[in-house]
């Protein structure tokens, strides 16, 4: 079987006696240009913007992401995957994403979501012994949900995003976490002086507490918009935004 996780966090403490090959998704698409004619595109794309914008933390593209991409979509025809994601839009678009690499695959994929975990936190509250239940608890998609998933990539590089409400009010019963993360994807695009909501957010909350103190205006904006799933990286780069913007 195979495990893709989302992000190094939830790898170090993933336990050790669940079998299977892993992959790491060490990526935010949710950041930045996605828009590509191919995946060696893609890869090109996400390689210069990651490194013009967060420099050397983010350099060794194609020694680090890359290849744990490149193991999803050489699984094995018959093998089980299993999907780790969480409900927030940042872990979604990569699911998204994810699940579009394995459109073509034959096996059972099954996707694990912390759903009664706090939206701040995810798998990050859960301890060893939970992570066994949500394993034993995987849901097994069917070829419809498979399909939307990954068609949800597909809109999200164009930004398509009309069609994509479209598609995930299709399967809102049983995916009703897509609803809200593409409301939340929706919600961000910004239109006239409107900024979007992250930025709205970040705005409202430099208005309000009157401080530059990065940790408390972090803090408050996974508060008030935990929806985005944004770590310091993101919000950081928000703030220098705004900061150029009002000048």
């Amino acid at each position: 079987m195979l495990h893709i996780l989302n992000g190094d966090s939830l790898a170090s403490k993933f336990p050790p006696d669940i079998h299977g090959q892993r992959a790491v998704v060490r990526e935010c698409l949710l950041d930045g240009p996605v828009e590509a004619q191919s995946l060696e595109e893609l890869w090109v794309i996400r390689d210069e913007y990651l490194t013009s914008h967060y420099g050397s933390k983010e350099k060794g593209y194609f020694e680090k992401v890359v290849p744990e991409f490149e193991t999803i979509l050489t699984a094995r025809s018959d093998e089980k995957v299993y999907c780790w994601f969480e409900k927030d839009l940042f872990c979604q678009v990569n699911l998204w994403f994810v699940m579009n690499l394995l459109r073509k695959h034959q096996g059972e994929v099954y996707l694990i979501i912390p759903e009664k975990a706090d939206l701040r936190l995810g798998f990050a509250e859960l301890n060893e012994r939970q992570l066994h239940e949500h394993f034993r608890d995987a849901r097994l998609l069917t070829k419809n949900e498979r399909s939307i998933l990954g068609n949800l990539w597909t809109l999200y590089q164009l930004q398509h995003i009309d069609e994509a409400m479209t598609l995930a009010k299709q399967d809102h019963y049983e995916l009703p976490f897509l609803l809200e993360a593409v409301q939340a994807w929706k919600d961000a695009i910004p239109h006239g002086t409107y900024p979007g909501k992250p930025k709205a957010t970040l705005l409202e909350i430099l208005d309000e507490l009157k401080t530059d103190d990065f940790k408390k205006i972090f803090l408050e904006f996974i508060k008030r918009a935990p929806i985005y799933g944004f770590g310091d990286l993101q919000i950081k780069r928000l703030l220098e935004e705004i900061k150029k913007e009002a000048v």
